[in-house]
């Protein structure tokens, strides 16, 4: 019978002394934020009308200005590609790629033919995660003979 008494009063300082060494939640610093997620690329070429071929250029060149109006911009920049095509599907010598990093960046269409409706399109890609890109289309007419 002592001993009943005795294991007793053992669990019973045993889980007084559990409750009491119970640990304590430290005040710790926020965990780390992953970083935000890269908004989908938006891109607009203002003064160009896209996907038709009503646009005019008054010689072998045509400056355009390509817009990235996503928010915020990618943290590395974008890279912007020029492919262009005469009418008969035959590539047009254009600028290599090039990167930016501002919202607004100038592009020159260069070697339109004369008389004949270039086949333009303009890829912007972010360098931050390549999977991010915009083609847009349009055509360019070169008034000049």
């Amino acid at each position: 019978m002592p001993y009943k008494q005795f294991l007793l009063i053992f669990f019973c300082a045993f889980a007084v002394m559990a409750a009491g060494c119970k640990k304590k939640k430290k005040d710790l610093p926020d965990p780390v934020t992953p970083p935000a997620q890269e908004a989908d690329l938006v891109v607009v070429i203002p003064d160009i009308y896209l996907n038709e071929d009503r646009n005019a250029a008054q010689g072998s060149t045509l400056g355009i200005k390509v817009n990235v109006t996503s928010t915020p911009l990618p943290p590395s920049g974008v890279t912007i590609t020029v492919t262009a095509l005469d009418p008969a599907g035959q590539p047009i010598a254009q600028n290599p790629a090039f990167d930016s990093t501002t919202p607004s960046t100038d592009v020159t269409l260069i070697n339109l033919p004369s008389l004949k409706v270039a086949s333009i399109l303009v890829t912007v890609t972010s360098k931050t995660k390549p999977s991010n890109n915009r083609q847009l289309r349009f055509g360019v007419l070169n008034k000049t003979p």
